[in-house]
């Protein structure tokens, strides 16, 4: 019986911290579940203040901005026709030349003896030409004796023969008389076949002629050729040679081209193509472009018929107009291109435009994004630059922002400067 009230007191050991546990941490939570909360500040959605401008589309003519170089289309490369030294040099890089003036004289010398002696075989053979037409009429003369000769061989024969048949000649007589008409024959057949071969000879002789009259022409033009004249009025781009030096068939000596046609090479993207061709193949595109503190007026002539590897547009070739200034060829600049009019364009100041084709418009005091298509730039009233674009998700009276975000975003609440909202 004594072992009974041991047990329970053991018991009593770990469940009476328990229970003291279990009451501290109800306390707890009875206080912390009646702590009094704090009232929750509203959130405020942050209103972005901007600029606006009303879309009003109409016809503008958009303005392009280029680059190019300049260009000599008529550049000639001055060679040597023959082989010779170099006696005389009478200009230098960067002259102005007029045309027919002389640039570089050759050693003629050679030249003109070779000219001599192409005159010499012509000379020849107009004398074998007149030779032969002197023998063809002397076959003519000779042709008829002939004949009569041969008439009177056979006379002989035929008298021989008579006296044969009387027994009056002897047979070595009439031999002798039919081997005479035989020769004579023999002599007018040469001199016949000699007057059939005439045409021949003379056509012979005469194609000889006509070459060595070539010869001598192209000997002549070797001689001219000595004497480099400038082929029209132009200026001098490069000088190789100088006094004394020798050159042969084929070397360059200068490079010459015509001020006339100095024109400007640019790349147009290929987006802006379709403007260009609106207007079929007659291009009526002017552009200007400045150097050297130098308006220079240029307009559109061609467009290259081929595309170049790795390029994104097309090489254009704008003729420069301008004479008062001439700039050289090799040298670069910017052109501003005025393309052709179009309808339902929007001018908007360059800060409107977010990438290349991206704007916002304000609906409902919240940004909206507009796709739109840049068709180039201008200037306004005032002379400020504009860019001009197009887009069928704008229309007349939207408010497009004039304010740069740096978070622009569709569905962003904007406050228009000046707004009551």
């Amino acid at each position: 019986m004594s072992e009974v009230p041991h047990k329970n007191s053991s018991h009593m050991k770990w469940i009476l911290p328990l229970l003291i546990l279990l009451a501290g941490g109800l306390l707890v939570f009875y206080f912390v579940s009646s702590k009094p909360q704090a009232p929750s500040r509203p959130v405020n959605e942050k209103v972005w203040t901007v600029k606006t401008l009303t879309a009003t589309p109409g016809e503008h003519q958009p303005t392009l901005v280029l680059y190019g170089q300049i260009e000599a289309p008529r550049m000639t490369n001055v060679t040597a026709a023959v082989t010779a030294f170099v006696a005389e040099v009478n200009t230098d890089e960067g002259k102005n030349m007029v045309g027919g003036e002389l640039l570089i004289k050759l050693d003629d010398r050679d030249a003109k003896l070779l000219v001599a002696q192409r005159q010499a075989d012509v000379t020849n053979i107009e004398a074998q030409l007149e030779a032969e037409k002197v023998r063809h009429q002397s076959d003519l003369n000779s042709y008829q004796i002939q004949k009569s000769l041969l008439q009177l061989s056979l006379n002989t024969v035929k008298r021989y023969e008579n006296l044969i048949k009387r027994k009056v000649a002897s047979q070595e007589q009439l031999d002798s008389a039919r081997k005479d008409y035989q020769q004579q024959r023999l002599s007018l057949v040469e001199r016949e076949s000699s007057i059939a071969d005439h045409p021949n000879r003379i056509s012979q002789i005469e194609s000889q002629l006509l070459r060595a009259r070539s010869l001598l022409e192209a000997s002549e033009l070797d001689l001219s050729r000595t004497e480099i004249k400038a082929p029209f009025k132009g200026r001098i781009a490069q000088l190789s040679v100088a006094p004394g030096d020798r050159v042969r068939a084929g070397d360059s000596m200068l490079q010459f081209y015509s001020m006339d046609r100095l024109e400007v090479r640019s790349q147009i993207p290929s987006r802006i193509l379709p403007q260009i061709r609106a207007n079929n193949s007659n291009y009526d595109i002017a552009a200007t472009g400045q150097i050297d503190n130098q308006i220079l007026q240029m307009k559109l002539d061609r467009v290259a018929a081929e595309v170049n590897g790795g390029r994104a547009g097309v090489d254009a070739f704008f003729n420069i107009e301008s004479e008062q200034y001439l700039p050289e060829p090799g040298r670069s600049l910017a052109i501003q291109v005025k393309l052709p009019a179009q309808q339902n364009v929007i001018p908007i100041p360059p800060v409107s435009l977010y990438g290349l084709d991206r704007v916002y418009k304000v609906v409902d005091d919240r940004l909206q994004a507009a796709t739109v298509t840049r068709i180039g730039d201008s200037t306004d009233a005032e002379g400020n630059p504009v860019v001009l674009v197009q887009s069928s998700e704008l229309n007349a009276g939207d408010k497009i922002i004039m304010t740069q975000l740096p978070n622009a975003i569709s569905g962003l609440r904007v406050k228009e400067v000046g707004s009551d909202a």
